[in-house]
């Protein structure tokens, strides 16, 4: 696992190579200058919104933040490798949401990744969008897939494309953790 202080040296690394102040990034990520500086010292942990946000303004897919600079380019990722996002009680197995990079890194043509909800969580606070297209397979459980046009139900097995620029979102329907894997080109997630 990528400690802290990594992900911290990776977000002002990508913030100067955009050319952006400590004070110009916090504004657009609605944090303080005094927050971003401890999150980029690695001394305060970012929320997977805030995460969100960094990575939208500097332009990196988010997991490109937790990512080794001199990683040896590998084709297998252990599971016990794998970056893992997740938000819910700190310090905890207890989760509401989290995301597992599948691939090996982000510099292949396809993102691959699996996400876990536990019981009645979404996986954001309202749609999500992007250039890419995206397919996903239920692998646990039953997961919502919501988008402008209706809610669909898939369960275990069921599998889904979403074109490019659909907006979508996902919900844990019951009170058992759901899972799905998906799959994003190019990798921007």
């Amino acid at each position: 696992m990528i400690k802290i202080d990594k992900l911290g040296s990776n977000i002002k690394k990508f913030r100067s190579i955009k050319k952006l102040s400590l004070k110009e990034l916090a504004k657009e990520i609605d944090v303080s200058p005094s927050m971003l500086s401890q999150i980029e010292s690695g001394k305060a942990n970012p929320s997977l919104n805030t995460l969100k946000l960094i990575s939208k303004n500097l332009d990196v897919p988010m997991f490109t933040l937790f990512e080794e600079e001199n990683k040896e380019y590998a084709m297998i990722v252990k599971k016990e490798n794998r970056i893992r996002i997740t938000s819910g009680r700190a310090n905890s197995d207890e989760y509401q949401l989290s995301y597992d990079l599948l691939s090996p890194d982000m510099k292949g043509d396809v993102q691959l990744c699996e996400m876990k909800l536990s019981g009645f969580q979404y996986n954001s606070d309202d749609f999500n969008i992007h250039k890419g297209e995206e397919v996903a397979v239920c692998s646990l459980g039953k997961i919502e897939l919501m988008l402008e046009t209706g809610t669909y139900l898939l369960q275990n097995g069921d599998s889904v494309r979403i074109p490019s620029g659909t907006k979508h979102r996902w919900k844990n329907p019951g009170k058992e953790d759901c899972a799905i894997i998906f799959a994003i080109s190019p990798p921007i997630f």
